[in-house]
């Protein structure tokens, strides 16, 4: 009897709760494409071959434009023909670029570098949209809950990739010692390898959307997704504050380690100072839903995007200790808590036909940031301090996050008005 009852126990558990299973796979596949065995070798990799800064600056250019010309269409395919579909051509587009360096000849690096581009707007809004999926199953008798366990589950999957991701950076250096082409190669299997997880989770859960798509016409589509971000002065705001912070987070995170090693660290500090940095935004990180439940978004967007300007600030003072005291707390801070809570509110309002469309529009204003800020940052550092050019970068956070509230503003007021008789 008392065999029989809890084998019923299990069956019910495991009837009402696959979403717990789904939750583990999907975190398989996120964590597995967080081993990146190159990220820390490529530029060494390709300068060993004589590639100078210049043309390797060049090739990082051309990522960003193929990202940002592949954002919305890409978007556009996870939802009229799959999200687990799209997070599967990542993968595989990222195992295919990894092979020019095989044979890195310029031609071939700018492929793989525009195909590298590419495979990441796969990535796009298809990741957060099949998670916000998820956490629906897990909330199917508490909906109320769906942006609180968002928060948590977004958070979580951040934390598990930093560190795979300092697991794989770590790894990938001692590959690199035992053959030069090593990393690269164990790179490309881990991203085959994470299909399989994404296999193991069924398309009725990832892609619901996809019923509701009889006739899919990717122009109408796009069209529908532009007319939802405009009718919603919140999604514009949210999209246009998540360019601005987080393509000037990524940028500082490049050349910050360029302002210690000339400040005077040794490269082994310089990499110690990284460490922490993946530390401080790992705890920031597990914090997030936390403030999220406790604050209101508007008052914690605001918070966080000074906090990040404040960073910046003092990043721009000649003094190594405030330095380091703006980029590990203050930058780590503004950076790890605005991503989930930015990410949650989005998700909030987006509708689930339209959901990987307009997460695409956020990742494509970031990367369109990109293309703009990463070689203005290399041209004003050949010219002027680091300090002038933080200094820029402040005043340019500053008037774009005023522009993105006049503009929230004033689309705000004019949607209040009564239509006209």
């Amino acid at each position: 009897m008392k065999d029989s009852l809890c084998e019923a126990t299990t069956s019910s558990i495991q009837v009402h709760q696959p979403w717990r299973r789904w939750l583990a796979t999907f975190f398989c596949h996120t964590s597995l494409m967080r081993l990146l065995f190159t990220s820390a070798i490529w530029m060494i990799y390709l300068k060993q071959h004589g590639y100078s800064p210049f043309t390797i600056g060049l090739l990082e250019m051309t990522f960003h434009v193929a990202k940002f010309a592949a954002e919305v269409p890409t978007g556009i395919f996870a939802d009229l023909l799959g999200r687990r579909r799209s997070l599967m051509m990542y993968c595989l587009l990222s195992a295919i670029d990894t092979l020019v360096y095989l044979h890195p000849t310029l031609p071939l690096l700018f492929c793989g570098f525009a195909l590298s581009g590419i495979s990441y707007a796969f990535l796009g809004g298809a990741s957060d949209a099949i998670l916000w999926t998820l956490t629906g199953h897990a909330t199917s008798e508490t909906p109320e809950r769906h942006t609180t366990l968002y928060s948590r589950f977004f958070s979580l999957s951040l934390m598990f990739s930093i560190v795979f991701e300092m697991l794989g950076t770590s790894l990938g250096g001692y590959l690199g010692t035992m053959m030069e082409v090593l990393p690269f190669l164990c790179r490309g299997v881990v991203c085959l390898l994470a299909i399989i997880p994404l296999l193991l989770l069924p398309v009725q859960v990832t892609d619901p959307q996809q019923e509701r798509h009889d006739h899919p016409n990717p122009l109408t589509h796009l069209l529908a997704g532009l007319k939802i971000v405009w009718q919603s002065p919140q999604l514009l705001g949210l999209i246009c504050i998540s360019g601005l912070t987080e393509s000037c987070g990524t940028t500082i995170y490049f050349f910050v380690q360029l302002q210690f090693h000339d400040a005077g660290f040794s490269l082994s500090s310089v990499g110690i100072i990284m460490a922490l940095a993946s530390l401080s935004q790992f705890g920031f990180t597990a914090l997030a839903p936390y403030l999220l439940r406790r604050i209101r978004g508007k008052v914690l967007l605001p918070i966080c995007f000074l906090a990040q300007l404040s960073g910046l600030l003092l990043m721009i003072v000649p003094q190594s200790t405030l330095n380091l005291s703006g980029f590990l707390v203050l930058f780590q801070a503004s950076t790890a808590i605005l991503y989930p809570t930015i990410s949650t509110k989005i998700n909030e309002r987006a509708p689930e036909k339209q959901r990987a469309t307009v997460l695409s529009f956020e990742t494509g204003l970031f990367s369109l940031a990109m293309i703009v800020l990463f070689p203005l940052f290399g041209l004003g550092l050949t010219s002027s301090t680091y300090s002038s050019v933080y200094s820029w970068t402040a005043v340019a956070l500053t008037s774009g996050g005023l522009i993105t509230y006049l503009v929230v503003q004033a689309r705000t007021r004019w949607l209040a008005q009564p239509p006209l008789a």
